[in-house]
């Protein structure tokens, strides 16, 4: 990875993956700043602060936590929602175009409240094999049809890039959080429109492939000038569950690869995915790249339990921090590299204006242990 040769220059320290109620963007990013950016916890280095995302609100529905249809509208690729899922269309949808008023919302507000205050900005965006195997089209999934997922793949790294350059408006460096919460179905073959039409698994390394491409077209790992200091850009991947086997093989041999993979804490929990993870590791430190350790509150996809009520949410931050450095311990990794190695994360998911503030101070404090030990 060009300009990351250790793991402190792609260190995150924390980050959120939280989709609010506030009701509308401004007292969001005011709310986001308040947990993020004007916080007592020394993590060591410039927090991520996440481009909202809103649950509600003068009628958006879920816009704003509809990954899948906003990662789209940066790209402008028009889809409209059938009664299965998304699908392609020719001309801009109604839903199309709310989405697209909705990103401009969110980057016209945050050019003028985050300037000066942040200076590091995470963008949120659906992977392009999660979209592939997401969006219908002609009656399929869009990657049954191997031109038509090439093309939006294409256009995808090319309208999320331009997108990110958000992050120059601000002053602020861009951290691309891709979420592929259906690749491993793209592995292992996807359910077709009928049970007599299955999807066709996808090799690992056509996999690896369009990721390649993908972070390519975003300038992730690019140094930020001729001197060669400094990482113009980042980017994480999330499968948003366990990381699947086949994921784990490819990762390490990508040129321009993902600073951090999110790692669910669950995953290790039993010896074998203690066993993959770690093999994984062992391969990426070198690299300056390292894990994101999702732990806490996994609220359900409905959003129907605030996060931060239910039993999964009662881990503390020292536990957290025991947790990590036990794990840390039995991998027989260098115990100085911890801290540049391995990120909290707070899981993906729709929480209440409280419960996002909880899971985010819950994981800030747990960076801040695991940085000062």
């Amino acid at each position: 990875m060009s300009g990351a040769t250790e793991g402190s220059s792609t260190r995150l320290g924390w980050w959120e993956n939280s989709v609010t109620n506030h009701r509308d963007v401004r007292a969001a990013f005011a709310s986001a700043l308040t947990r993020t950016v004007d916080v007592d916890e020394d993590i060591g280095v410039p927090p991520s602060l996440s481009l909202v995302r809103i649950n509600g609100g003068r009628g958006r529905g879920n816009l704003g936590r509809e990954k899948l249809a906003t990662t789209l509208a940066m790209a402008q690729v028009p889809v409209r929602a059938n009664a299965r899922a998304w699908e392609l269309t020719a001309h801009p949808s109604l839903e199309s175009r709310r989405t697209a008023g909705w990103l401009r919302e969110v980057s016209d507000v945050a050019e003028e409240m985050l300037p000066g205050r942040v200076e590091r900005l995470m963008i949120h965006v659906e992977g392009p094999w999660s979209i592939g195997a997401s969006v219908e089209y002609r009656g399929h999934a869009l990657i049954e049809d191997r031109p038509a997922f090439r093309d939006m793949a294409l256009n995808l790294g090319e309208g999320v890039d331009e997108f990110a350059r958000l992050g120059e408006r601000i002053g602020a460096q861009v951290v691309l959080a891709v979420h592929e919460p259906r690749v491993a179905e793209v592995l292992r073959g996807l359910e077709g429109a009928t049970d007599f039409d299955p999807v066709r698994a996808v090799d690992r390394e056509i996999v690896a492939g369009v990721w390649q491409r993908f972070l390519e077209q975003l300038g992730i790992g690019q140094c930020s000038d001729a001197s060669g200091q400094g990482v113009r850009r980042l980017a994480t991947l999330d499968c948003e569950g366990a990381v699947p086997e086949e994921v784990v093989d490819v990762l390490p041999g990508m040129a321009a690869g993902f600073a951090r993979v999110v790692v669910p804490a669950c995953q290790l929990e039993g010896v074998v995915g203690k066993d993959l993870i770690g093999g994984m590791l062992g391969q990426l430190l070198p690299q300056g790249r390292g894990i994101g350790w999702a732990d806490g509150d996994t609220p359900d996809r409905s959003a129907a339990t605030p996060a931060g009520s239910g039993p999964a949410a009662v881990r503390d931050p020292e536990t957290i921090a025991r947790t990590v450095i036990r794990q840390w311990d039995q991998w027989s990794f260098p115990a100085d590299q911890l801290p540049g190695a391995v990120d909290v994360v707070v899981p993906e998911g729709a929480r209440t204006i409280a419960g996002a503030s909880i899971a985010a101070a819950r994981a800030r404090q747990a960076a801040s242990l695991l940085w000062r030990n």
